[in-house]
């Protein structure tokens, strides 16, 4: 699958549980607290990549750190999850073209 539709898949998964979706928030927190390049980023977006490149395109070293419009995306995929209400239903929110 590609990354948005690892993102939906969770999503969806999210919104049938309030558990998941409760531990994917302290995920991101961590991640938010950490950043990009530590281990909870990683911990964080590994739910989201079938394949190395993918991850590497989570994590920036795909060589797109920096590229103004990717680091949006991965920066909403993870401030979505600790967004209240919308942390679930708008899980994928500003994330659709980061396979692009």
């Amino acid at each position: 699958m590609s990354i948005i539709e690892n993102v939906q898949a969770k999503k969806a998964e999210y919104l049938a549980n309030a558990e998941k979706a409760r531990k994917n928030r302290d995920k991101a927190v961590a991640a938010i607290k950490a950043g990009i390049r530590s281990k909870a980023w990683k911990t964080y977006m590994e739910q989201f990549a079938d394949t190395p490149d993918q991850l590497m395109r989570l994590m920036g070293t795909d060589g797109t750190l920096g590229d103004k419009d990717l680091d949006i995306k991965r920066a909403y995929l993870v401030a979505n999850a600790v967004c209240g209400a919308g942390s679930t239903d708008e899980f994928d929110m500003g994330v659709d073209t980061i396979d692009i």
